[in-house]
């Protein structure tokens, strides 16, 4: 005898079925970064930021400050 038959016997309301919301991971729909995938690449933000201080120095960043 299936559950549903069981519970249709005893006079039990069939089961609710439980339907998780699962929210999207992006930091933001247009950024491809997930926060997982930084939790397994830590050093993915300390490699992007010495990434963009390199582009700054070379672009003559410093001289266009003072």
């Amino acid at each position: 005898m299936g559950e549903a038959k069981r519970r249709q016997l005893l006079g039990i309301p069939p089961r609710k079925i439980i339907m998780y919301n699962i929210k999207s991971d992006k930091f933001s729909s247009w950024l491809p970064i997930t926060k997982s995938r930084l939790r397994k690449y830590p050093y993915m933000g300390v490699a992007t930021m010495a990434l963009g201080a390199i582009i700054f120095l070379v672009s003559g960043g410093l001289n266009t400050i003072s």
